[in-house]
Parts: structure tokens; sequence; C-alpha cells
């Protein structure tokens, strides 16, 4: 029940009651005199909705409900409504409360005053619970506030929000790492002006103006825009449209820089073309496996062959001559077999002591047989150079790497010059003023080291490339002419021998690497050259006659062997067939000492006549020969039972003396036994 002055009369309480039945909260009517003092007359029972207090005790003690408003806010509320009072203005103002109940809430309350006579004025109050409103007011700001900060903590995305002027409202951090403007710059700003390219502004602005008309889409899609330094982005733009209860038609911008995205895609594709690239040298060393079975039996059968025609030829010098020139020229042919194989299987890092000028001379045969004519190529080996701890295929693919790159910068110059040296090296490894270079994975170097040098006078190099020099997939060619992984790969072995490589150029001057080994701490026995045959030599015998089976699919191989071996003093029992060989050793009883079996044979491998005659004799000596020894053979061959692998094209000396340790173990077996 609402509660008035006793000066209201009945129609007017029953006028304010009507009233305040049409509103959801409380009515309060205040009369002031003409000093601006006045109370509280009237008040509807919708207070007790608000303050949880009826009309009544409002109107013995109104201060009450103003009490209920925190202390901070009651200055302030209070003042608010004396200086419209005084003023003679409209009021409005919103306040929070903890009601009687305890409840916290929000009330909102307006007035407009009506002047009564004499200087008096009448204040008819409206308070309204705005809690919910408030409330959900509030949420959507901590909403806004949330995505905002959200938006601003991922640099990687920029969001742009602006009107359907095109004015922007909101700029994210990501805006300004893409496109350079700060937020104080851009907001109250036009996106064409900030990121659009003159020459697109016009389509732009079209097609904006026609998606407003629902004619087409927004601006989605992949556009190239600019920056605020004038440099051009690409970027891949989503818009939104979305509508604010005050602010309207909203459209959200969300870009994303895909120059990342591009260069990783380069990336992709590069990996995927050294992936091909890889692929082929893989097809390539299991087609040299296949072939070097084949073309070392021709080799094993050329050399034995003119070893035996050496051996009959003795005395006979000019025959003898002829003979060895044969066997020098065969011996090569194995070799560049052998440098195909390591060249085109894939290897593990196997050091050794070794002499480097030997990687120099095989890798300067390779070259010699690739460069161009025009190129003048000098080597310059120091006979002192120490001894260095290092895998020789690795090395040479660092030396051929280097002087590919050599030739290549020099064109079709006349006057090429590509110069390799090989020379000691005392002291640190120098420091250049300019130019790059790889430092090993230790500070402290040997006092004495190595150092192999590759310099050309080709146009050199800026010191902008110097500085990606060893960067993979770097390179200056023309697509198609390199894969930028040359240099990386000498990083990478020269890093792992725990070498330093240093560079120098410049442009029109040439390019110079230096590449510094440490030496090993042991010396290496002088290390066999090219094999000279002279009539004063002669074949290994075995200190006893041994029976040996000899089982080769090749009958050119089989006959030599069977020469061999007689002419050694052995007594050979030679097979051409696998089967025919294990069915004489079966239901013949054939008597051996020694197998020797070929690899790669038709019917039945080595392995498995291997482990067949270990299977019936398994006491006896089994060894092996093949044009290719592969890994998986060499990893295998003790489970067979096989105690030694021997390189076919090696048949000869080599042989004989890997069946001299044989027959050697065989009769310390029989002496034991």
């Amino acid at each position: 029940m609402s509660a008035a002055h006793p000066a209201f009369s009945a129609q007017e309480i029953d006028t304010l009651d009507a009233l305040a039945d049409m509103v959801h909260g409380a009515v309060l009517v205040y009369d002031l005199d003409e000093h601006g003092q006045g109370a509280l007359v009237y008040i509807s029972d919708g207070c007790i909705d608000l303050w949880g207090l009826d009309a009544q005790t409002i109107m013995a003690d109104e201060a009450r409900i103003w009490l209920m408003a925190p202390q901070d806010q009651r200055r302030y509320l209070r003042n608010s409504f004396i200086g419209a009072t005084r003023d003679g203005k409209a009021w409005a103002h919103e306040w929070r409360i903890h009601n009687a109940q305890g409840n916290t809430r929000w009330l909102r309350g307006t007035s407009k005053p009506a002047d009564l006579h004499g200087g008096r004025r009448r204040w008819r109050v409206f308070i309204s619970d705005v809690t919910d409103s408030v409330r959900a007011r509030a949420l959507e700001l901590a909403s806004e506030d949330r995505f905002r900060r959200i938006f601003d903590s991922i640099p990687s995305i920029a969001v742009q929000a602006y009107g359907t002027d095109m004015i922007v409202r909101y700029w994210n951090k990501g805006s300004e790492h893409l496109y350079g403007y700060c937020a104080q710059e851009a907001i109250g700003r036009s996106m064409l002006d900030l990121v659009v390219p003159p020459a697109q502004r016009g389509s732009f602005d079209r097609n904006f103006l026609q998606s407003m008309d629902g004619k087409t889409s927004l601006n989605s899609g992949v556009h190239w825009l600019q920056r605020k330094d004038g440099s051009p982005v690409e970027v891949s733009a989503n818009e939104i449209i979305t509508e604010h209860p005050e602010r309207g038609i909203e459209i959200f911008c969300i870009d994303f820089d895909l120059s990342e995205h591009r260069r990783a895609e380069e990336q992709r594709m590069a990996l995927e073309a050294q992936l091909r690239e890889s692929q082929k040298l893989e097809a390539l060393g299991t087609l040299a496996g296949g072939i070097a079975h084949d073309f070392n039996n021709i080799l094993a059968a050329i050399l034995g062959n003119a070893r035996l025609a050496f051996e009959d030829a003795r005395g006979q010098s000019e025959i003898t001559e002829s003979v060895s020139e044969i066997l020098r020229a065969g011996t090569r042919a194995k070799e560049l077999v052998q440098r195909i194989l390591a060249f085109s299987r894939r290897q593990t890092l196997q050091r050794r002591v070794m002499p480097l000028r030997d990687v120099v001379d095989e890798s300067v045969r390779l070259l010699r047989a690739t460069i161009p004519r025009c190129v003048d190529l000098r080597v310059d080996i120091d006979p002192a150079t120490p001894v260095v701890l290092a895998d020789p295929t690795q090395l040479q693919q660092v030396l051929l790497n280097l002087c590919t790159n050599a030739w290549q910068a020099m064109g079709d110059r006349p006057d090429g010059l590509l110069r390799i040296e090989l020379a000691p090296h005392h002291g640190p490894v120098p420091l250049l003023k300019t130019g790059a270079g790889i430092d090993s994975a230790e500070d402290d170097w040997p006092e004495a080291s190595v150092r192999l040098s590759v310099a050309d006078n080709g146009d050199g190099m800026k010191e902008a490339t110097m500085a990606r020099l060893f960067e993979p997939f770097f390179t200056t060619k023309a697509p198609g002419e390199g894969t930028g992984l040359g240099l990386a790969v000498v990083h990478g072995i020269v890093r792992d021998h725990q070498g330093a490589v240093r560079v120098a150029s410049r442009p029109g001057e040439g390019t110079v690497f230096d590449v510094y080994l440490r030496a090993a701490t042991s010396l290496l026995e002088d290390a066999q050259g090219e094999p000279r045959w002279t009539d004063s030599g002669g074949l290994s015998t075995a200190p006893v006659s041994t029976r040996i089976l000899y089982v080769d699919d090749d009958a050119l191989i089989a006959d030599l062997m069977h020469r061999l071996l007689c002419r050694a003093g052995h007594e050979p029992l030679v097979f051409t067939s696998p089967t025919e060989a294990l069915r004489a050793v079966r239901e013949q009883h054939l008597d051996y000492e020694l197998a020797i079996l070929d690899h790669s044979m038709p019917g039945m491998s080595g392995l498995e006549l291997a482990r067949a005659l270990r299977a019936i004799h398994p006491a006896r000596e089994v060894a092996m020969t093949s044009g290719y020894i592969s890994p998986d053979l060499r990893r295998e061959a003790p489970g067979a039972g096989i105690s030694e692998l021997i390189d076919k094209p090696n048949t000869g000396d080599e042989l004989l003396e890997a069946i001299d340790r044989l027959v050697r173990r065989v009769q310390a077996e029989k002496v034991r036994g």
C-alpha cells in the first residue's frame, strides 16, 4: 500500500496509485519550496520490490533507502539529485544498493520538475530495477574485452572492426604487426586509406557497397594489400558482418599473413624435390649394386687371366710390359666401379687414419673428366701434410662439391683457374676479418692441422650472399640448376669431423674455401698406390695343398679359378651350379676342406648354399666372393657361417692370400683335433 502526506487529497492519491500500477518500480513525489527545501510526500507500494521496505516505513524514515547505496557512491548520488532540483533540470542516475533482504540491486532513477504556484516545485521521481540490464551490459562489455584481449594475444592474426563507412573502430596487436600502424594511428581512419593499394581502392569500395546492399559477397579471399611503409603483403582476409544494438552494423575482418605460408610451401616443394633426387640416387645405387656383380665378374676374368699370362711370360719383357698395362688398366676399372658404388649408396661415417692426398688424387681423376676444358686445374700437395682421422668418401664429397661450385662460378671464361692445395697448418685456425665460415664444435685446436684449399678466379660473392652461404636450399643459381644443398652438405660433413671452414670472396676477385681438419695423433703406414707388376713377383702359395670346393655360375670365372688354384698347389673341385655342388656333397660324399662360393647364383644363392654346407660339415670353413659386398651381405654372412668376404675383382693374389689364411685356420684345427 502506498503512503502519502496528509495534505494530499484522496483524488490525488488515487491518480498517483493508478500511475504507479502501470509501471514496474516505485513512484516518489517530492514537494519543494521556493528555496529548494522539501520533503517526500508520496511513495508507491512498488518500493517493497526495490528496497524490501514498505511505504509507511520509508515515509517515516526516508534516509534509509539512500543509505542502502555504498558509502563511496552516496555523496555523488545525493549531489546529483540536489543539483537537479536546485537548477530545475531533469535528473537521471544509476546506482547500486544492498536492500533490506541483503540482495544487491541496480536502480535507475529519472525525474522531471513541475512548477507550482508561488515558486514551488513538484518532483515526480520514477525508480526502476535495472539489475538485469546492467548485468547484461556488464557481461557484454566483459565479453568484448575478453575477445579483444584474446585477439591481442595472438600476433599472427590481424583483426579489425569498422562500420558501414569503413572507418576503423578496433585494431588489434596483430594488425599493428602485419600492417605497421599502431591502434592510435589506425582507429578513426578508413580501411581503404590504411591497407588497400591506391589502384585497388575503387574496386574494393564498389564491392563493399554492393555487399552492404546484399548484391555481392564481402571482400573475403586472398588479396595483395600494403603496409604502412608501402611494401606489399599477401593476406587471406575473412570478413564477418555483425549487428550491435547500439553501434549498428559492424564488420570484423580477420587477416592472416601468407608470407610464412608461402615460405613453408616453397621449402616443402624444395624438400620434395630433394626427396625425388634422393630417390633417384637410391635407384642409382640399386642399379649400380645390380650391375656390379656382372661387371666385376668380367673384371675378375680379365685380371685373373692377365695375372696368369704375366706369370707365364716371366722373363719376356715385351710381353710382361703389355700384360702389366692390362693389369694396371683393369685395376683402375675396378677402382672406378668401387667409386661409383661409394657415391650411389648411403653410408655411415666410417673414419680411419688416412692421408688426405689419396682423397685429392682420386677426386682429381673424377674432376678431370667433368670440368670444362677452358678451366685450368692445378693441384699442389705438400708431402709433409700430416694424416687425419676421417671418412674418405665423405671428404671426397666435400672436395667435389667445392670444386663443382668453383668451376661453375667461372662460367665460360677462357682463363678459368681452379687451384686445389693441400698443406700442413700450424697453430690456431685464423679468424677472417672479412668473409664467412663455420667453426668446429670445440675451440681448442691442436698445434698441427691440415688445410685443404679450393680457390677459383670466378665472379666472387657479395657479403649478403656469403651471410647465407651454408643455409640449406639457398642458391644463387637459376631454377632447375641447383638445389642449394651442396654447401649445406659441406657444412654438415666438416662439422661432423670437428673441422672448420673459412671462406673469403669479393665480387670480381674469385673465392677461396679453406677446410681445416685436425691432424691424427697416430701415424699411418705408407699408403699403397697403383699396383706395379714386375716379373720378379709370383703368386702366393699355401703352405699345404688343400681340397677347395669352388662354386661360381660364371664359366669364365670357374675356369680361371681352376687354373689359379691348381697353379697355387691346391686341389680345386669346381662347379658352375650350386645345386649340383650340393648334390655332390650330399650324395657322392664329395670331400673338401674349404668352400669358396659366389654370392649371386641362379637357383640357389651363395648364402643358402653356405647354410646347407655348414649343416652337413659344421667345422669346415666357408668364404664368399661377390662383385658387390652390400651392407646386408655383411650383416647376414656371419649367421650363414661365412668367415670371409672377398671382392670379386680381387680374384688373384688377394683371393689366394685369403685362402692362405683360411687354410692355415683349417690346418690349425686339424692339429688341435
